[in-house]
């Protein structure tokens, strides 16, 4: 990994994001109407667009990713014609597609038809409908950077953004690319999708601070906040990487998908799945964790099963090493939270650095891991995992590592 753009909650850009992480900030707040109203107030963490904003477009969807690529290729010191040289892939997936445009063109529609007065039905553009396309976002990357290569738009609920990087791996492994661009957006704060969570009991009840309302492994915990955000990363073979002379952030050592079909919105309470993915990527990898980045939605029932899962994998070994949950902080992305998060991953093996759980403060004695409540810790980080879950099923994990300068590694890494 030699480049990461970043758009969260909690900053417009890759560096403000990872400090107000480290430092335990809070994106989250109440949400304006007409998402709320006051005897029914709704917490969420919209996320921060950069000042200047180059690639204005009405789906924020397409924003966000055309914001990350460009900061994740600066990052790696690509430029449009070095790229030409390459065959350059594109793997950026989203959730659901452009959730604002098809807000608004529903509106017109039903200004059209004379049911409301609302937006004119003529400020459209007949292309519009592409935007509602999940994979807009991703043929936008192609569209910046040209090239041939493939682009991949995967989906699977909120494992969405770490589907995609692994795919993104597995293009440079099989040699069909040279480079990728992975990565996830997701802009979800619509009145509609934050009602049907909430009917579905996922959502946190908290009603009087939204800086306090995801707790992920507090006894208190009672559901997610949904947020807003993207992450792109450029993942590239590791000959091209160091002849160019680029900084890495880490080195891909695997991962893999697995499906857990208990439920449509939980895992299956003796952890099956999750305990096989975690033993299939130590083995793949070599290597135990000295940190994972978990899925940690603060949901009650989840939360228990990942770290006991954890626990029954690694037994005393886990008492060896740090885990984290991001989302007490800047919410649950969605599609973009395994993107996100895995580059926080990253940049905690950059900076040797455990970014905290927000808002744990009364660990549930269920999650019996070290969960680095509320503050950051500095430790020795040589590989990282990162797992994630997705409704309907999906389940996700990978493994970093820190590259250290002159290591000589396989070509297909």
């Amino acid at each position: 990994m030699t480049g990461i753009g970043l758009c969260t909650p909690l900053g417009s850009d890759r560096e403000s994001s990872w400090r107000n992480l480290v430092v335990g900030r809070s994106g989250v707040r109440w949400l304006a109407p007409p998402h709320w109203t006051e005897s029914s107030p709704i917490a969420g963490a919209p996320v921060c667009l950069p000042t200047e904003r180059p690639f204005r477009h009405r789906e924020p969807l397409v924003e966000l990713a055309l914001t990350t690529a460009t900061e994740a290729l600066t990052d790696a010191r690509w430029t449009a014609g070095e790229l030409a040289r390459h065959t350059v892939g594109v793997v950026y997936g989203t959730s659901k597609g452009g959730l604002h445009t098809f807000s608004r063109l529903f509106e017109q529609f039903r200004a059209r038809e004379g049911q409301t007065a609302g937006a004119d039905p003529k400020d459209s553009d007949p292309t519009d409908w592409l935007d509602v396309f999940p994979d807009r976002a991703a043929t936008s990357i192609g569209q910046l950077i040209g090239g041939y290569g493939p682009i991949l738009c995967p989906v699977a609920a909120c494992a969405t953004g770490l589907a995609a990087c692994l795919r993104g791996a597995q293009l440079i492994q099989s040699g069909d690319c040279d480079i990728v661009l992975a990565g996830s957006t997701d802009v979800s704060l619509q009145p509609a999708l934050l009602g049907s969570f909430r009917r579905l009991g996922v959502m946190s009840r908290e009603a009087a601070d939204p800086t306090l309302a995801c707790r992920p492994y507090d006894r208190q915990r009672s559901g997610f906040v949904i947020g807003e955000g993207a992450a792109c990363l450029v993942m590239e073979r590791f000959e091209s990487a160091v002849a160019r002379g680029a900084t890495c952030y880490a080195e891909w050592l695997g991962g893999l998908m697995l499906s857990d079909t208990y439920g449509l919105t939980q895992l299956d309470p003796e952890g099956t799945t999750l305990k096989r993915l975690l033993q299939d990527l130590r083995s793949r990898s070599g290597r135990r964790p000295d940190y994972i980045n978990l899925h940690g939605t603060g949901t009650s029932s989840n939360d228990l099963v990942e770290c006991q899962a954890v626990r029954e994998v690694f037994g005393i070994e886990a008492d060896q090493f740090d885990c984290s949950s991001l989302k007490g902080g800047m919410g649950h992305l969605l599609g973009a939270a395994g993107s996100v998060e895995l580059a926080a991953t990253a940049l905690a093996i950059r900076d040797q650095v455990v970014p905290p759980t927000v808002n744990l403060a009364d660990v549930d004695p269920g999650c019996d891991l070290h969960l680095t409540p509320r503050t950051a810790k500095s430790r020795r980080i040589d590989s990282a995992w990162k797992i994630s879950m997705g409704f309907g099923g999906h389940v996700a994990g990978a493994c970093l590592g820190k590259l250290e300068h002159g290591s000589q590694r396989t070509s297909n890494r």
